[in-house]
């Protein structure tokens, strides 16, 4: 049995480092841009199997270079790509972020092979496989989301979903959902609340309760998050750091609060803060899968913080 099963996208990112965001019809230098590994589901994989868990990651790729190129980096990380997909006739799913100085990203991709795993190709694969934990985000089909976190919750799996984006948001899962984490652009798109502080997040949390999910963790970049559950709710501040790239910040909190969570389900709170503290250390610095923390710095972090 797998700790963590995580299902969606797997994407070869274009990352460009610029002095600003061009305007239409420039042609702007930048300073510098590198290929990294990305997609969603693939961060939140690797995330998750960061800190020693055992990590299953289930999506397509298609038969190309980029696609075996970003096994082998699943592989490396410590990530079982047994249950992967290979799609002939189609291309890896490709990403292009740029990011600002001020450590903002602005992203356009290309799907290719990730929305061609439908829900039989899920059902398939659940049939093999179990785990303690699905996490999963609505980069795949939208019959393959509902497949899997139907499937998840029959087998008595603790289901977490990322609501991204809010292209694909379909309010038809939420209800097979343990616990949702949406950024304060997916709760405005779920919700219509426009959050920016701890009183429209639980405004917009009770909101979410409502539409069938039990835990709603509303996340707020740089202002903090608020976890809701049953009568208790609790606002977390962000770590104070100087954001230099939050490209896959979103990715490395969900992968984070799983991998915790498999340690005590009950604690909610702690995983939350465990998140928050991986999620700052890596905004604070460039790179994509290599700027997550070690554990021994997040620990060191956490008991700076308790003191």
């Amino acid at each position: 049995m797998y700790d963590i099963i995580v299902m969606g996208s797997i994407n070869m990112d274009v990352i460009v480092e610029s002095y600003g965001l061009p305007k239409r019809g420039n042609n702007d230098l930048c300073k510098s841009i590198k290929t990294a590994a990305g997609g969603k589901g693939n961060n939140q994989a690797v995330s998750a199997a960061r800190y020693g868990k055992k990590v299953c990651f289930i999506g397509c790729v298609g038969n190309d270079d980029s696609g075996r190129q970003l096994r082998e980096n699943l592989r490396r990380r410590g990530v079982d790509d047994t249950y992967m997909l290979v799609k002939e006739g189609q291309n890896t799913g490709s990403c292009v972020a740029i990011i600002e100085p001020s450590g903002d990203n602005t992203m356009m991709g290309c799907d290719g092979a990730n929305t061609s795993f439908g829900a039989d190709d899920v059902s398939h694969i659940l049939e093999q496989i179990d785990g303690k934990i699905l996490l999963i985000q609505q980069e795949t089909s939208k019959e393959s989301v509902l497949a899997a976190m139907r499937i998840a919750r029959a087998k008595g799996m603790y289901v977490i979903l990322d609501p991204a984006p809010v292209t694909m948001i379909n309010p038809e899962a939420f209800p097979y959902a343990d616990l949702i984490v949406p950024n304060s652009n997916e709760t405005r798109h779920i919700t219509g609340i426009e959050v920016s502080d701890e009183k429209s997040a639980l405004e917009a949390a009770r909101k979410i309760h409502s539409m069938g999910v039990r835990n709603v963790i509303v996340k707020m970049g740089g202002n903090g998050c608020l976890l809701s559950q049953d009568e208790k709710t609790v606002f977390i501040p962000s770590l104070p750091v100087k954001a230099v790239d939050t490209v896959g910040a979103g990715d490395c909190f969900a992968g984070a609060l799983a991998n915790h969570l498999i340690d005590d389900m009950t604690d909610l709170e702690s995983a939350v803060r465990f998140a928050q503290v991986v999620a700052g250390i890596k905004v604070s610095r460039f790179g994509g899968h290599d700027a997550i923390p070690a554990l021994d710095e997040v620990k060191s972090v956490l008991s700076d913080l308790t003191v």
